[in-house]
């Protein structure tokens, strides 16, 4: 079942490859980013794993999402927010129909909740949100703000560390906001080195 697992995911990440190669880059950016904070975090190698694979496979959802919405240089409708605010749960409907992904398609599906209660899909509040889902956000959020984006240009990594500390205890877990940074400021965070420690865990 690992096996057959392993080339599921393999076969989706090249099809998000394939559709959407900004949003294939990003979701190797936030496995990486991941795997370095439940590194921090001192993880078991199994719960890495689990994080790393969540952060590749969390946006697969998005390949049900118009690409008329997505790259969308402007300001998003409402309706076209409600769109965006879909792929979580399709991330979920994808993932959950591959023997052993249950787990992580429930990262997936639940990687937009806000510590605060105001995300979605459930609106989860606090450690009702899987740990692992929660460390997605904040490595999801650092990423958003120190990338490129068709509507704006990428933040500072400084800037974005005062945002993530700003977001601390309402959209992201105070406690991973602090890991994270810790991580940044001892320069924990290395794109390359960790994009290869993830690729190590095929293996």
């Amino acid at each position: 079942m690992k096996s057959t697992m392993i080339h599921a995911a393999r076969a989706l990440i090249h099809v998000l490859e394939a559709s959407f190669k900004v949003a294939s880059q990003h979701s190797q950016r936030v496995a990486s980013y991941s795997l370095m904070l439940a590194r921090e975090l001192g993880m078991t190698e199994k719960k890495q794993k689990r994080v790393y694979l969540s952060g590749l496979l969390h946006d697969i959802g998005k390949l049900g999402i118009p690409s008329t919405v997505l790259l969308k240089p402007g300001k998003l409708t409402a309706p076209e927010w409600e769109e965006i605010k879909k792929h979580p749960v399709y991330s979920y409907e994808i993932l959950s129909a591959i023997p052993g992904m249950d787990f992580i398609s429930r990262v997936a599906l639940y990687h937009h909740e806000r510590y605060d209660g105001g995300g979605y899909p459930e609106g989860l509040a606090g450690e009702a949100i899987p740990l692992e889902a929660r460390i997605l956000a904040v490595a999801d959020s650092f990423d958003a703000m120190t990338s490129d984006r068709v509507y704006r240009p990428r933040m500072s990594w400084e800037a974005a560390v005062k945002e993530l500390y700003y977001c601390a205890g309402t959209q992201l877990d105070p406690h991973l906001v602090d890991a994270f940074c810790r991580g940044v400021a001892c320069g924990g965070i290395n794109p390359v080195s960790t994009m290869i420690a993830g690729e190590l865990m095929w293996k």
